[in-house]
């Protein structure tokens, strides 16, 4: 009867392990962890026991050999440096070849383990973004809705001023959440950039679209800005992606720059067939506390400069991702007070005529201006 019962209790154990170990990706992290980390150690006692056995048995041949030919020759005296001698080069090896071993398992092992540990995170992770990425797809319909009976209402001629401003505001915050799940399904994208598609494209008409779009925006703020293109501006990259990191950054440029503030756009050949756009203002700046920091999703800075902006924190986020993309690189300079620039620098595309140092030489870059401060 106890042997009946202690068996139902193992079963029930083993049933209850194995169903969690199932189920919970970090239990089983954990259990396949300790199993490697086992099956290591004996993986080394086996290196080791088999090195010990290989070395003892040359160590015994050695010593024969050198005995024996000591006595066909009778040479007694010679007989022990040569067995040292022997003995010494065996040694060598022998540690050379253990310690390859143990290094190589060792980096074996650790590369197993960390694929192993790392495996439930990233999975978390992806399925996380997109699971965001769904949710932002369904959220767009009823959105869109809300946002055409919004403007739709606001077309009646008998409408009282306080309710059209609050219909107003709603289309703003409508827009604003537009943006938000904009930049959420942008994230979720970029788990998977293999499938974004590249191409031929000149940076200064995306820099040319964009600046078009932004310029009631720039109106209404007062603000001046300045457009400078280069010659040779074609870059091997994702049209969309691109545009979006320049709308990005121009946007922060205008929402942070005062009334009447100063906007400079410039996009232009760089050494070594490189593309550089500078996007620079004379904004509120950032805090050297922030500054390392702006990259990091959802992260909001100083409040005095993010009161009444509007934002997700995910715009510098993606634009950072974005140029990773393109294997770009940033750089951003700025000061409280006396405005940021943001200077990005993609690969050129080679072969597509002078880029670079020489186009520069050659060439003289268009500039406009469009100044909104006296509008």
């Amino acid at each position: 009867m106890r042997a009946t019962t202690y068996w139902k209790r193992s079963e029930e154990l083993v049933t209850g392990w194995l169903s969690k170990y199932r189920v919970d990706p970090f239990f089983r992290t954990e259990v396949n962890v300790v199993s490697l980390q086992v099956a290591f150690a004996l993986v080394i006692l086996v290196i080791v026991a088999g090195a010990f056995s290989v070395l003892y048995h040359n160590v015994s041949q050695a010593i024969v050999e050198g005995l024996k030919a000591g006595i066909a020759t009778n040479a007694s005296s010679a007989v022990a440096p040569s067995i040292v001698d022997e003995l010494q080069q065996l040694k060598t090896e022998n540690l050379g070849a253990i310690v390859l071993a143990v290094v190589f398992t060792t980096a074996l092992f650790g590369y197993i383990v960390a694929r192993i540990t790392l495996a439930p995170t990233r999975n978390a992770l992806a399925a996380q973004k997109q699971f965001i990425g769904n949710i932002a797809h369904e959220l767009r319909t009823p959105l869109s809705v809300l946002k055409t009976n919004t403007e739709v209402a606001l077309l009646e001629n008998n409408m009282t001023p306080d309710m059209k401003a609050v219909l107003e505001s709603n289309v703003e915050e409508l827009d604003r959440i537009s943006e938000i799940i904009n930049n959420l399904l942008s994230l979720s994208a970029l788990i998977q950039p293999e499938r974004v598609e590249f191409s031929f494209v000149d940076l200064s008409m995306v820099v040319s679209d964009v600046v078009e779009k932004f310029s009631a925006l720039a109106k209404r703020g007062g603000h001046q800005m300045t457009v400078r293109k280069g010659p040779e501006t074609a870059v091997w990259g994702n049209a969309t992606a691109l545009t979006q990191i320049v709308s990005n950054l121009l946007k922060n440029a205008i929402t942070y720059t005062p009334h009447g503030g100063h906007i400079r756009v410039t996009v232009e050949p760089s050494p070594n067939n490189h593309v550089e756009l500078i996007v620079q203002d004379s904004g509120v700046g950032i805090a050297r506390k922030d500054l390392y920091r702006i990259f990091e999703p959802f992260y909001r800075g100083d409040p005095s400069r993010t009161r009444g902006a509007g934002g997700s924190g995910l715009g510098l986020a993606i634009v950072s991702e974005l140029i990773k993309l393109h294997r770009g690189k940033v750089t951003i300079r700025s000061s409280v007070g006396r405005g940021t620039t943001v200077a990005v620098l993609f690969p050129g595309v080679a072969g597509r005529g002078k880029v670079g140092s020489e186009a520069k030489a050659t060439n003289v870059p268009n500039e406009i201006s469009v100044d909104f401060s006296s509008r």
